[in-house]
């Protein structure tokens, strides 16, 4: 085994000494054009990027759920696929030591001569994968660094590392990393690793002198568990916690190894993103932030699933798992990162609760925001910033550092919630307006003309892609008058048929020839989602569970009730994922628009 795993190495030296050699020769450019140089003339080795895939595989899947990492540390966001980006991040930073190590000595050894285990960490927030054109040379990068220094690099799970929305068409905004991979690397190595993002770690506690950050790719969810034996130990912790707060000791009893659910726990720490007080457009007043600061979850229409967390949320949250903030990435942010909840016009926090970071310059190639990273040492916190065309400069990030605060502190007790009415009413003015302005689109987001009318146009792609192909088969939402009409699935489908071609018609058959390959398998995710026991079936109540869970996102509990209900096409009682196919694709070949 010793001898298998030296050679493994060895095959990942060479394979991080050729994809360095593949981003050297590019320009930046190059990461997004729609006609990039092609790898063809120097393709990786098919079976050396087996053997590393299930060498990293096999590292990842013994690490908990949850990484703790001390300073020095970088902390890097979203890649998606910017090998050139990806490539600098580390020259940037420090790391070059990891990358141009030709054996096991020099592999450990910076310019001082200090280990590079000891001397830099890297910890990735997730999206290495779609958009870009080189995702699959990437991740490989980046498993090859793993298996060759599996206590200095640290890859997180970020939303795009799933079946899911690797399966995603872009169009015009940017490459699908399963088409991508497949012409490069083949089938096999795409199944491969689907297998690999399963085992991803979902999240990290980065610790310094300075104190304690969880850092994440989403954010938090209301839900922490789904199953009966996480409930008992949330039972236990919440005697000493309150209701609703999730842990560190919870997150670590999460099940991971397994495509992303559309709700829960695993679902927000990929999917979730934090309140802004922007999304009003407006500069709330001190009484209104106050308000705002009562704020814990809110739907999140933009992602289709989870949540939008607020302070009421994040208090806490910190509080309870002795944090100084949360460090997440998934969204792009024009100056490459940003800060929220600083304050609460009253006191300025010792350190900003929630920051943000993104790591790939010019998004898309159309987006002309920065990228950044987070540079942790043992007193202070630094950022690097860079743009596509190659300028970078270092500036402080807002923390304050306290030659009193040790490793595991307790951060500085958090201001007291001003009083207002209870958030489970939900009926404040403020609750309702950012509601609606978050529905017709608006985020809270600052920047650039250029970067604004960007992230209008891309919003489509960032929504759950279960819910795109709810959305393009069902038009659940939509078709509501259809089922007050009390139209079945077959009549549906037969309407404008003669009866001769009814009789010819094999109602199965037409239906699912309507559902690709992919829209048949965003179904089985939100389908999985539904069907909390896993027997492969959905109950009543579980249809009944899942339609409050979407109320507030998609329409009328009792009318999304009543059409998941008709589902049940042969009145068991039960509904199976074929019925559940069948009824979605008949909706989707009555729906006069199809597009999402």
């Amino acid at each position: 085994m010793e001898r298998n795993t030296d050679h493994v190495s060895d095959e990942a030296r060479r394979m991080l000494f050729q994809l360095t050699g593949v981003f050297q020769s590019l320009v930046s450019g190059q990461q997004w054009s729609k006609d990039p140089t092609p790898l063809e003339p120097d393709p990786l080795d098919l079976e050396t990027v087996a053997n590393v895939i299930d060498r990293a595989t096999h590292l990842l899947r013994q690490e908990p759920n949850v990484l703790f990492i001390p300073a020095p540390v970088v902390v890097v966001g979203d890649i998606h696929g910017q090998c050139c980006d990806l490539l600098q991040v580390f020259r940037r930073t420090g790391g070059s030591c990891l990358i141009e190590a030709t054996n096991d000595d020099a592999a450990t050894r910076n310019g001082s001569g200090e280990s590079c285990e000891t001397h830099k960490r890297y910890l990735m927030l997730g999206d290495y994968v779609d958009r870009g054109n080189f995702s699959c040379e990437c991740v490989m990068f980046l498993l090859a660094l793993k298996v060759l220094h599996p206590s200095a690099v640290h890859l997180l799970r970020g939303n795009h590392e799933s079946r899911c929305m690797t399966a995603t068409e872009y169009h015009d905004t940017g490459v699908n990393f399963r088409t991508e991979c497949v012409r490069k690397l083949g089938s096999e190595a795409y199944d491969k690793l689907m297998e690999c993002f399963d085992c991803l770690p979902v999240c990290a506690v980065v610790h310094s002198s300075m104190g304690r950050w969880f850092c994440c790719h989403g954010g938090l969810g209301k839900r922490p568990f789904e199953n009966s034996y996480a409930r008992l130990i949330l039972a236990k912790i919440n005697k000493k916690t309150g209701p609703k707060v999730i842990t560190i000791e919870q997150i670590n009893q999460l099940t991971r190894y397994s495509e992303p659910p559309l709700k829960g726990a695993l679902c927000d720490l990929l999917w979730a993103d934090p309140l802004l007080e922007g999304v009003l457009g407006y500069k709330l007043s001190d009484k209104d932030y106050q308000e705002f600061l009562e704020l814990d979850y809110m739907p999140n229409p933009p992602r289709g699933c989870s949540h939008l967390f607020g302070y009421a949320a994040i208090k806490p949250f910190l509080e309870v798992n002795h944090l100084m903030g949360i460090i997440r990435a998934h969204q792009c942010k024009d100056e490459g990162i940003s800060y929220e909840y600083t304050d609460d016009r009253k006191i300025t926090f010792t350190f900003p609760y929630i920051t943000t970071v993104f790591s790939a310059a010019n998004y898309c190639g159309s987006y002309g925001n920065k990228g950044a990273v987070l540079v942790f040492t043992s007193n202070r916190i630094e950022v690097v910033k860079y743009t596509s065309s190659g300028e970078v400069w270092v500036e402080g990030a807002p923390y304050v550092a306290s030659p009193h605060v040790e490793a595991e502190c307790v951060p500085r007790p958090l201001p007291p919630k001003p009083s207002a009415l209870p958030q489970q009413t939900r009926s404040t003015k403020l609750w309702k307006s950012s509601l609606a302005r978050i529905r017709e689109g608006h985020t809270g987001e600052k920047g650039t003309q250029q970067f604004q009318a960007a992230l209008q146009k891309d919003m489509t792609n960032e929504i759950h892609p279960g819910w795109r192909s709810v959305q393009r088969l069902g038009r659940v939402v939509g078709r509501i008058q259809l089922l007050r009409k009390q139209v079945t699935p077959p009549t549906l489908l037969l309407t404008n048929m003669s009866p001769n071609e009814r009789r010819e018609l094999s109602l199965p058959q037409a239906l699912l020839g309507e559902v690709s390959r992919g829209d048949s398998h965003q179904l089985r995710v939100v389908f999985n989602s539904i069907d909390r026991n896993q027997d492969g079936f959905l109950s009543l109540t579980e249809l009944e569970e899942f339609a409050k869970e979407l109320s507030d996102v998609h329409t009328n509990v009792e009318e999304v009730k009543q059409l998941l209900q008709t589902m049940d096409i042969d009145k068991s009682g039960k509904v199976s994922f074929e019925e559940f196919t069948r009824y979605m694709a008949t909706l989707a070949l009555n729906t006069e628009d199809p597009s999402p």
